[in-house]
């Protein structure tokens, strides 16, 4: 069993599940009772109120990913399979001449490369194509409930018990570094693993992780008021427009990026939105919506942007007390691993 999961486990491909816990999983696990020493903030909230909070799955943020990689791959295939196809289309209808052995290769590599791009482009339409925009999870802390969201079917939800999900600080293999993410497994009576998924936007930092694990815990342990919303709030849209498509891959960007990386966020945009427009939005069935009810002028409840970025509740004051705050969170992060790093050192 490889010691690292890949960045694409969970969407590309699948987690490894019917297993025993390995002991990265054991060391890093999360306490729901135990409070964490860093400033909460959240990578991936896109509701909150005093009954729940509602958070995007990981592989909202590498949508898209699936539709760009696989059609260039498919069209490389295409342009051989015309190549090819070209070949006998001469051989039968002009006066091109090609050996026995020429025309089965010919033959044998039109009919692999067409097989091979349709398998491609089935896999985008499964992944990226004509599902749904995005895959909630949506925490309950009136019932203590985990609400995860699969499909729009009678059995499309998976409910789970806040004490009961396993949850730890994930790790997967991006390229030569790893990336970390809130991750929960589902355990049957014998500790085996039957299901794994994972909560928001992955992170380079094991702190970054454990901030947005602060912001869910202190939730559904303490109270809404126990969160720092404002000076935070929500800013992330699960809109389908090409500006919020666009904004997600090129929000992150510096000016230190070269135009190859601001050029590939741009196609990577693109490319999000022309999936995300086939998509439906995901709808929780109504024995969850029912349980979920948000009472009338419930003052936790933050106004869900339009727009990527928009902070619609705010003005210049509490912008620029949103920003200070996160430029604190972010330095006591950065402090958390430089102290982790040293003990680990020692």
């Amino acid at each position: 069993m490889r010691k690292r999961s890949l960045i694409y486990d969970g969407w590309l491909t699948r987690y490894k599940v019917n297993r025993v816990l390995d002991d990265y999983e054991v060391q890093n696990r999360i306490s729901r009772r135990t409070a964490i020493k860093l400033p909460p903030i959240d990578k991936g909230l896109v509701k909150i109120n005093s009954v729940f909070v509602e958070c995007v799955d990981r592989y909202f943020f590498l949508r898209g990913w699936a539709a760009m990689g696989g059609s260039l791959v498919a069209s490389v295939c295409l342009a051989f399979m015309i190549f090819f196809g070209f070949d006998l289309y001469l051989v039968l209808y002009g006066d091109l001449v090609l050996s026995s052995f020429q025309v089965e290769f010919a033959i044998g590599m039109t009919s692999l490369l067409g097989i091979f791009s349709i398998v491609i482009f089935l896999l985008i339409l499964i992944k990226d194509f004509f599902c749904f925009t995005y895959y909630p999870i949506r925490f309950n802390r009136l019932n203590r409930k985990v609400y995860i969201f699969k499909n729009n079917s009678a059995n499309g939800v998976l409910a789970l018990g806040w004490d009961d999900v396993f949850w730890f600080v994930g790790r997967s293999r991006d390229g030569s570094h790893d990336i970390y993410d809130l991750r929960g497994h589902v355990l049957d009576d014998e500790k085996i693993v039957r299901y794994t998924f994972a909560v928001g936007q992955y992170g380079e930092t094991q702190a970054e992780i454990l901030q947005h694990w602060e912001t869910i815990r202190l939730y559904m342990e303490e109270s809404p008021a126990s969160l720092p919303y404002p000076p935070l709030a929500l800013s992330l849209s699960t809109q389908p427009t090409l500006r919020n498509c666009l904004l997600i891959h090129m929000g992150w960007l510096n000016a230190s990026q070269s135009g190859v990386v601001f050029l590939l966020s741009v196609v990577w945009g693109f490319f999000r939105w022309l999936a995300l427009k086939t998509c439906r939005q995901p709808r929780w069935p109504a024995d969850i919506e029912a349980a979920c009810q948000i009472p009338a002028n419930d003052p936790y409840r933050q106004t869900e942007p339009l727009r990527a970025g928009e902070l619609p509740d705010f003005g210049a004051a509490e912008e620029l007390r949103r920003s200070e705050y996160i430029r604190e969170a972010r330095a006591a992060a950065e402090a958390y691993e430089q102290a982790r790093s040293k003990a680990s050192a020692n």
